[in-house]
């Protein structure tokens, strides 16, 4: 029976593994930004719009206009599109497209009714005339609109063809390339990243961008990042407690018990979350080393070495942590629930492991001859807590938020220039994509005609199809300037001035038959329509100056994960200022319950650190990390106060309270060290806080030794 309580620890350890892997559960660990916005319906529709075809491109450019340039680009699209998934983007227009709008072109296009004013048909057909007969080269005849009755589209005037290739005006060849829909998973996004960079890896002057990088190159600068954390921080802990505990045994079993705490927590995590953040292994891995600090309060009071009872300190200390991140899991941001469901489950696995197990493996504990001391107040209370509501007052003033959700990803500085030179050059720098949906196909193309009517200078393919009610419209309009006769007339003159017979048979051809449209019919044309629940979507490129205004429409879905987190920080905020007002209030409990002698001494724990942080207020904003680790500090630094406050304070309590702090600084403070922001606001937050706790350490009540 002893043997095998040696070996309990590694047995739970191993079938915590065999679970793990059973279940899958590091699959649910995601580098996407995107998995840690709240549950909506929102988040549904940007992951229809994530499938759509056309918004996943890949836009190569190469410098110059010179022969060899582009000798170089039609090279690199023969080898991109080798690539599986990937097709060069036609130049000639969808063959049922283009019948579509040969069919419906006078119903389609807005005709300049000015024009009209002034018609003269012969001249027209003169000045066509003497120009074919004047060129030397072949002269082209809009046929379909000879005398100029359509308004001009002015999309893409930065691009023309050059040497017949698309080409960016004085700068250089393009070349556009579609992924195919299918295409939508980050193993798939990297094998086509890697493919495009062993390409062009040793080709200059040269550009190449695609939306999917971002998910490509800051997921792998993420786990570079995490990596490196991670194991800087598994160094500088199994380090400490060597140095700190001496003892081989108890220093393997409390590194398997952290490491099952963290295994366990992704196994039950992965349950209750499809994605789990990256972001909370790291934070997991930190907090597991708060844990610490109940095995180091049961050893350094031989409760490994002797049968003890039950250590109430440890408890309230534990049960304060806990219940402050279960009162912070209410709140609905789904990153914040995921630290705190993973905190929850490492901490309770930690305690009953340190607290009820350890003393059934027994560890062995050298005697140290116990010195003379005694505890002493070199600062009072009264006079901390006074500083540090001063300094809450004006650090408050300072306050206020960062609601942009790209400042707790990776600033991929190279990849933003790169999209930024393709943006401008595209002519699409001022516009953002949005999802436009209706309950039918027809009142969802009626939508689109109004917005490129509004907006012209928006992307939106879908307006190019006519809707039954602009049928009919545009039917009345054309009876009334009698576009019946102007097209009898065209024909008639340009047989007396020598024209053909039919020459302008496709110009201003009329229909009785309105169109009739399916799912599949649209799909056929090449324009992307999906169903989505009651819905039909598809998406379009509108105004980002015009954003207040379009977003009134209830028929515009704006599904930038920025203005998507930004909707609902707001309220994210508030939740979390009345969830956290509630975890202080429960903290304030707790310490009273615990600390009612020395209680003062104790909330000086509670409101120093709060200070401290908050003063961070006067260099930088707040984002909802910041906020959120102020309280998990809290929850932490309180325990210290309990410990401190407790009327069984001697010297082990001390010596506990000290290596516990530099285990959970190990822990928190490396992570100052990540280029990841969200990282990066965790461990600021962490260090600044774990500073006060030290410095009411020295300064309220510290141990003098007397020989």
């Amino acid at each position: 029976m002893f043997k095998l309580t040696n070996y309990i620890n590694i047995l739970i350890l191993c079938t915590l593994v065999i679970l793990v892997v059973l279940f899958g559960s590091f699959s649910h660990i995601s580098t996407d930004l995107q998995s840690v916005l709240p549950n909506s319906e929102k988040k549904e529709l940007l992951n229809e719009f994530n499938n759509l075809k056309s918004t996943k491109k890949i836009f190569l450019s190469v410098e110059g206009l010179e022969k060899n340039a582009l000798e170089k680009i039609k090279k690199l699209e023969s080898s991109f599109s080798k690539i599986e998934g990937v097709s060069l983007e036609k130049t000639h227009e969808n063959k049922k497209l283009k019948e579509y709008k040969d069919k419906y072109k006078v119903y389609i296009e807005n005709i300049d009714e000015k024009s009209l004013d002034n018609l003269n048909i012969t001249k027209k057909l003169e000045e066509i005339k003497s120009n074919l007969l004047k060129s030397n080269f072949s002269y082209f005849v809009n046929k379909q609109d000879p005398l100029s009755l359509y308004f001009k589209d002015s999309s893409f005037k930065n691009l023309s063809l050059e040497n017949n290739h698309l080409s960016i005006k004085n700068k250089g060849y393009i070349s556009i390339f579609n992924l195919d829909s299918s295409i939508n998973t980050i193993s798939e996004y990297e094998r086509i990243y890697d493919s495009i960079e062993k390409t062009i890896f040793s080709e200059k002057d040269i550009k190449v961008f695609s939306p999917i990088f971002y998910f490509v190159e800051n997921s792998r600068i993420i786990k570079s990042d995490v990596n490196k954390i991670i194991a800087i921080s598994t160094f500088l802990l199994i380090l400490l407690y060597l140095v700190i505990l001496k003892n081989v045994k108890l220093l393997l079993n409390t590194i398997v018990t952290l490491v099952s705490s963290i295994l366990f927590s992704l196994l039950l995590c992965s349950f209750f979350f499809d994605k789990l953040s990256i972001f909370v292994m790291v934070f997991g891995i930190s907090i597991s080393t708060v844990a610490i600090d109940y095995m180091f309060h049961h050893f350094m009071h031989d409760y490994y070495k002797e049968k003890k009872g039950f250590n109430k300190d440890v408890f309230l200390g534990m049960f304060t942590t806990v219940g402050a991140f279960v009162i912070l899991s209410f709140v609905s941001f789904d990153l914040i629930k995921q630290f705190c469901y993973f905190s929850i489950i490492s901490l309770l696995f930690s305690y009953f492991q340190f607290a009820f197990l350890y003393p059934k493996i027994k560890f062995s504990q050298k005697n140290t001859t116990t010195k003379y001391y005694k505890l002493y107040t070199k600062v009072r209370p009264v006079y901390v807590i006074s500083f540090a509501i001063i300094l809450l007052i004006f650090s408050i003033d300072r306050f206020h938020f960062d609601l942009n959700l790209k400042n707790l990803d990776v600033n991929n500085k190279q990849l933003n220039q790169t999209e930024k030179y393709f943006s401008n050059n595209l002519n699409i720098q001022k516009n953002m994509p949005v999802l436009l949906k209706a309950k039918s196909i027809e009142k969802l193309i009626e939508n689109a005609r109004m917005l490129k009517n509004k907006y012209p200078n928006s992307y939106i393919p879908i307006s190019i199809l006519i809707d039954e009610k602009g049928f009919l419209d545009k039917k009345l309009l054309l009876q009334k300037i009698n576009l019946k006769n102007i097209k009898n007339q065209l024909d008639k003159k340009a047989m007396q001035l020598g024209f053909k017979a039919n020459y302008f048979k496709d110009a201003y051809s009329l229909t009785n038959n309105k169109p009739i449209y399916t799912k599949e019919s649209i799909n056929d044309l090449g324009i992307e329509l999906i169903h989505f629940k009651d819905y039909f979507l598809t998406y379009a490129n509108l105004p980002k100056d015009k954003i207040a205004e379009f977003s009134k429409y209830d028929s515009i879905v704006n599904i930038s994960i920025k203005t998507m987190f930004e909707q609902n920080l707001s309220s994210i905020y508030d939740e979390l200022m009345v969830y956290g007002t509630i975890t202080v209030l429960f903290i304030l409990l707790m310490l009273f319950l615990s600390t009612k002698d020395n209680y003062l001494l104790s909330f000086a724990y509670l409101i120093f650190p709060i200070a401290l942080i908050l003063s961070l207020s006067f260099f930088m904003t707040f984002n909802i990390l910041h906020f959120f680790m102020l309280f998990v500090i809290l929850s932490i630094s309180i325990d210290f106060g309990i410990y401190l406050g407790s009327k069984n304070l001697d010297k082990s309590t001390y010596t506990a309270i000290f290596y516990s702090l530099l285990s959970t600084f190990s822990g928190f403070g490396v992570l100052i060290f990540s280029k990841v922001n969200a990282l990066f606001s965790i461990g600021v937050v962490a260090s600044v806080g774990i500073l006060a706790i030290t410095l009411l350490i020295i300064i309220l009540k510290r141990p003098s030794y007397d020989s």
